[in-house]
């Protein structure tokens, strides 16, 4: 890496009052946590029960993985902000935490168009399902998705670590190492380093979304030729949850970074970012859940038998 004259940034974070800040640190505590459980049990009960060991399940248990690991590379420095006041990132610290959130965040896209594909075959082709969607191509999906996902941005990230960081100001108008952000510092040109960044999200945003749709529209064309209004609600069940997952992800990815002008207020990127780093991984396991009759009846079984075993002792 060249020598550089800034070796650490300040994170401006969420700049509040501090009686409002306290408020904030205790609800995105509840919120880390609650995250972190809700995505535990669905990893938990998925591993555990044998009618879950099923491809849709072993995308919801990899989704479920990634959100704790997505929510983790953010929320924990924000919440040492808001209570401490430990503003300070170093340069390695920043690249490692950019580099983490990014790669994630391309590997959702590639995990969310895998499960459209195993939805279009389930629904689609049910006969031909469980030959082609075998557990040998569901694991290698899910391995490709993950590693495509880490590959994607390493020469960005790498280009990043090579610019010159020479401002004046070192503060990071945000609550995470954003890469626009860290270009935005640099003294360097940035040119290239934005081409190859625009390069790499591309493809992963724009074929993933393709994909998906291609899916839902055969999904919806499917749905839309039974006859039966009780079998369309079934079939579109199926993949509902899946449905307003995919709608949130892409929408909040599009207003963040498909803009067409510099002028949209840091105040915004930062809410609609809060949602989707911190408040999305919290709402996928209820939104999966909620509509999942199989994970819910297997949960009021679990809790009958605990409620049970405490009114016997």
């Amino acid at each position: 890496m060249p020598s550089t004259n800034l070796t650490e940034f300040i994170l401006l974070g969420l700049p509040y009052r501090r009686r409002i800040q306290t408020c904030v640190f205790a609800v995105f505590l509840c919120v880390y946590i609650l995250s972190l459980f809700g995505n535990l049990i669905i990893i938990a009960i998925t591993c555990t029960y044998r009618q879950l060991q099923t491809p849709m399940y072993f995308f919801l248990t990899s989704l479920a993985f990634l959100d704790i690991l997505f929510i983790s590379s953010t929320v924990p420095k924000l919440l040492s902000i808001l209570v401490g006041g430990n503003q300070v990132i170093s340069l390695s610290g920043c690249l490692i935490q950019l580099y983490v959130y990014i790669s994630l965040g391309g590997t959702e896209f590639f995990l969310l168009a895998a499960m459209s594909i195993d939805r279009y075959l389930a629904i689609c082709h049910p006969l031909r399902y469980s030959a082609i969607m075998s557990s040998d191509n569901c694991r290698k999906l899910i391995v490709g998705s993950w590693a495509f996902g880490f590959l994607d941005h390493i020469l960005s990230v790498f280009l990043i670590s090579q610019l010159k960081f020479c401002r004046i100001s070192s503060i990071i108008n945000h609550f995470f190492c954003d890469a626009s952000a860290l270009l935005h510092l640099s003294c360097s040109d940035t040119w290239v380093v934005r081409n190859v960044l625009f390069g790499s999200a591309i493809p992963t945003i724009l074929g993933s979304f393709i994909v998906t749709v291609s899916s839902y529209f055969f999904i919806l064309l499917s749905i839309y030729g039974i006859s039966s209004a009780q079998g369309r609600r079934k079939m579109f069940s199926t993949c509902s949850s899946h449905f307003v997952v995919v709608s949130i992800v892409y929408g909040s990815c599009i207003f963040l970074y498909i803009r067409t002008d510099e002028s949209r207020s840091s105040s915004t990127e930062k809410a609609v970012s809060v949602f989707n780093s911190i408040f999305l991984p919290c709402l996928n396991p209820f939104i999966y859940t909620l509509r999942n009759e199989m994970i819910k009846n297997i949960l009021k079984g679990f809790w009958r038998t605990n409620v049970r075993l405490c009114v016997k002792d």
